[in-house]
């Protein structure tokens, strides 16, 4: 016999030992869950005894063991902060044997279930197990899922939600939601339930940026609303659940750095806010007095460049249960030392547009300014949360909750301000009037402070209340907004094509002080009574809250004149220090607090009740509806000129709100969701006041608030297909529509109230626009294949304002026309696609995260214009 013979002989006796061995291989297999909320455990341990065979349930809860020899195996099978089972599992043959395992928290039994067992609120399982059962239409993320992702503020995580894009503040920060194509202002900002008023001196909405994204157990955008919900918000509700007391003690943290690529191309410019006086000179001298110049030091205006420090971002979270899990505690705090900047250019509009040449030719906007901006900006994020639960038993509990966030902002602008002259483009420009250089600094420090006391209770058999008693305060200062201007003329040479720069010359210096407090008390009250109809099951649910809302404004603004030289009609400009201002007239030393609508104090009260009932047609059938009443009450007084309409007002108003849910459930895995609700959209004080600011996220246009603004009513349609198919997998896609009453939106106003003028300033100023309708289509899709996923978000938006707009044309005599055309066009902030895109990594055994993420926002509308054709 060959070698060769020899060889073949041996593989087929090794294949015939393989096979045979194959043949008496056996297979254990199954899925891990919670006893209580039945959702799987990602991460659980099953252990072979004896054997040191381990595996890790997979993203399904799923485990397995395979080409187990015959016999008896004893399997043990455990998850942190959980009763461990042990079980025997006997294999004969070639045979699987396939089990669920339901494991029950430490101190919970079959019996008895309390509160005192919390699921992991920050779980990806958890949050899609809320969406799969909530009563209307959400979109939810985990803090683990926010903690792979490389946002660390709240801003950031939002745009990666479906539906929502972000606006962005002067510094490349995320500051503020759109959702669904409806403007910041529509989206309501609530922490653990709450509503929580606005550190921002003009508007209602809550700068995102200012919480750090790992204070948080979880985000839910709540898009359809439920007549227990508050019922000014149209675009969605942005919950923020902050983190509450694990079963088990926790002690969890990072350390995080990072460099700005900006600065790797470009210094960093800073001041000194040693010098910056919290309190305007009006304000430490007194009513009435005039402030010397003495009292505006040049110091903060002076700036270094240097390269920035690198970025820093610290946290820590201590939680635990005492008292046999009847006490829970939990503190947490975050915070972030970032260096940011941007670079920017803007045309700024003319107030005034020239007419078109006939009546069946565009106009051509008009451009009076080209600003190029630098931003450089150190921003100081810190947050404190804490919380305190106890339960008396298993239908009574109560906790208390403090949260602190504060976010200081200190920001050096430089911007050059070409000076064009209002030239029509593109074909009229011939070259610039003058160039002037400007440096502000500013510091911008806010605060929000807000604590909760809630409870939960069972009254009698079937009748259970939860209620909450809530006081939240929310601060802004704006000390010391100084702006140093240098300027030069620009002589074009005639034919050249070259031009010719004049002496640079110190020009005005401005000083503002803004600062500002929003607080709310308030109290909510919900019963729900659960009863038969028809044999069938019935929630019925009825309450209502109560909130006091008071706000207080103060704006002082000084315009400083340079002195000119002697035998000169300027100041030729040396240095800042070296720089000499006087007060032209003299009574500018006294700012203009005296007759300032920036100065006011308002309240609004409002009062809500609310009836639902929640039904089972069938048993796959449910549906919920109800009625919610909401009462206003606004009442403002400014310090404007008596003379002038806006100085106060009183306003009040009352809406019914109907909604209606509905829920069929195709199969335990796939529903479809339908909703009709009515929103509204009450204006923010700044909005009614004829306030003239700059020193918001708009510091290109002046805006000034419209004391004849109504409020927006909204009708609402909402249909969603949900699949969950197993473990994180999901697919979503829906379709919604909102007509809207009295949109508000702001857009160019060439008459100022406050001034007078027509046509001296562009002026921003919110404006009803008719009826305006939005709908689209979101799709939303997650799929693991073993460790590895994908997931993602698009969403089309079709939003139509019928509006008119202003027309001027040349008559075929050369006269001047003005006319009202009706115009078509987009929401303002609306994007008509928004899409996510991420690749994932997530291994329970190796306690491993990853995330590579995308997002892709359109175009959309950033300013609008009273002319036709005119925003951008």
């Amino acid at each position: 016999m060959t070698s060769s013979a020899h060889y073949q002989k041996l593989i087929a006796v090794l294949s015939f030992l393989f096979t045979a061995s194959s043949a008496l291989a056996g297979t254990i297999k199954g899925h891990v869950y919670d006893g209580v909320t039945k959702e799987q455990l990602i991460g659980a341990n099953v252990v072979i005894k004896h054997e040191l065979k381990k595996v890790v349930t997979s993203l399904d809860g799923g485990f397995s063991f395979k080409g187990l020899d015959n016999g008896t195996y004893e399997l043990q099978i455990s998850y942190v902060g959980y009763n461990a089972i042990d079980t025997t599992i006997i294999i004969s043959g070639t045979e699987t044997k396939e089990f669920d395992i339901y494991l029950f928290p430490e101190g919970v039994t079959l019996s008895e279930v309390t509160k005192s067992a919390a699921r992991d609120g920050g779980s990806d399982q958890y949050a899609q197990k809320r969406e799969q059962l909530a009563n209307n239409i959400v979109n939810i993320v985990s803090s683990k899922t926010i903690a792979i992702s490389p946002d660390i503020t709240v801003a950031n995580v939002m745009q990666r939600i479906s539906g929502v894009s972000i606006e962005r503040s002067s510094n490349g920060d995320g500051q503020h939601a759109i959702i669904r194509g409806m403007d910041k202002r529509y989206n309501t900002t609530l922490v653990n339930g709450i509503k929580i008023p606005s550190p921002d001196n003009r508007n209602r909405y809550v700068p995102l940026d200012i919480f750090p994204a790992d204070l948080l157990d979880r985000i839910e955008v709540i898009k359809s609303l439920t007549p227990d919900l508050e019922g000014d918000a149209t675009g969605g509700v942005m919950n923020l659940v902050m983190r509450s007391a694990p079963n088990h003690f926790i002690a969890e943290g990072n350390i995080g750095t990072g460099y700005s690529q900006l600065f790797l191309n470009r210094d960093f410019h800073s001041f000194n806010r040693s010098s910056v006086n919290s309190k305007s000179p009006a304000e430490l001298l007194g009513p009435g007095a005039y402030a010397p110049v003495e009292a505006f030091p040049y110091n903060n205006l002076v700036t270094d460049a240097s390269k920035p420090p690198i970025n820093k971002n610290v946290n820590l979270t201590l939680g635990n249960r005492f008292l046999h899990n009847k006490l829970g505690v939990i503190i947490a705090g975050s915070y972030q030392n970032t260096y940011r900047g941007s670079n920017s250019q803007i045309l700024q509009q003319s107030a005034t547009v020239p007419p078109a040449p006939n009546d069946h030719t565009a106009q051509q906007p008009a451009v009076s300014d080209d600003f190029y901006r630098q931003y450089n900006s150190r921003i100081d994020r810190s947050g404190v949360e804490g919380k305190i639960d106890y339960a008396l038993n298993k239908n009574n509990s109560i906790s208390l909750s403090a949260t602190h966030l504060q976010l200081n902002e200190r920001r050096v602008r430089l911007t050059s301000d070409t000076l064009l002259g209002g030239y029509t483009l593109p074909n009229d420009f011939i070259g610039p009037y003058a160039i002037h250089n400007k440096t502000e600094t500013r510091s911008d420090l806010q605060t929000i402070n807000n604590i909760t006391l809630q409870g939960s209770n069972l009254l009698f058999s079937n009748l259970t209340t939860d209620w909450s008693l809530t006081g939240a305060l929310a601060k802004r200062q704006v000390p010391d907004i100084a702006e140093f201007s240098v300027g030069q003329k620009v002589t074009p040479n005639a034919g050249a094509g070259t031009y010719t720069l004049g002496t640079l010359q110190t020009e005005d210096e401005s000083r503002e002080w803004i600062h500002n407090t929003d607080k709310d008390l308030a109290g909510y009250l919900n019963f729900h009574y659960k009863t038969t109809i028809a044999a069938r099951t019935a929630l019925v649910g009825f309450g209502g809250m109560y909130r006091h809302k008071e706000r207080d404004n103060f704006d002082n603004a000084y315009s400083l004149t340079p002195v000119n030289d002697k035998d000169s009609v300027y100041q030729k400009y040396v240095s800042m220090p070296e720089s000499k201002f006087t007060f032209i007239p003299y009574n500018a030393a006294l700012g203009n607090a005296a007759q300032n609508p920036g100065i006011y104090h308002a309240y609004e009260n409002v009062w809500a009740a609310y009836g639902m009932l929640k039904y089972e047609l069938s048993s796959r059938f449910e549906i919920l509806g109800g009625l919610r009443v909401e009462n206003t009450h606004q009442n403002y007084m400014s310090s404007l000129n008596d003379a002038l309409p806006g100085k106060s007002a009183d306003l009040n108003f009352i809406d019914f709100l109907p909604s209606v849910q509905g829920k069929y459930a195709i199969s335990k895995t796939k529903d479809i969701r339908f909703s009709y609700f009515r929103s509204i959209f009450r204006p923010a004080f700044a909005d009614l006041i004829p306030f003239p600011d700059k020193s918001g996220s708009n510091d290109t246009y002046l805006v000034e608030g419209n004391p004849y603004i109504k409020h927006t009513v909204i009708d609402n349609f909402d249909v969603r297909y949900e699949l969950f198919p197993k473990g994180l997998d999901q697919f979503m896609i829906g379709a919604f529509y909102k007509l809207i009453n009295n949109p508000i939106e702001y857009a160019f106003a060439p008459y100022s109230t406050t001034s007078g003028n027509y046509g001296a300033t562009p002026i921003l100023s919110p404006q009803n626009f008719g009826t305006a309708n939005n709908f689209g289509v979101e799709l939303v899709f997650r799929k693991y294949f073993g460790n590895f996923g994908v997931s993602g978000n698009y969403t089309f938006t079709n939003s139509v304002i019928n509006a008119t707009k202003l027309y001027v044309y040349l008559t075929p005599d050369n006269a001047t026309k003005f006319t009202n055309v009706p115009d078509r066009r987009p929401l303002q902030g609306q994007s008509a696609h928004i899409a996510n895109f991420s690749l994932l990594y997530k291994s329970a055994k190796n306690k491993t995260d990853a995330q590579l993420a995308l997002v892709y926002t359109g175009e959309r509308i950033n300013t609008l214009s009273q002319y036709k054709g005119f925003e951008n």
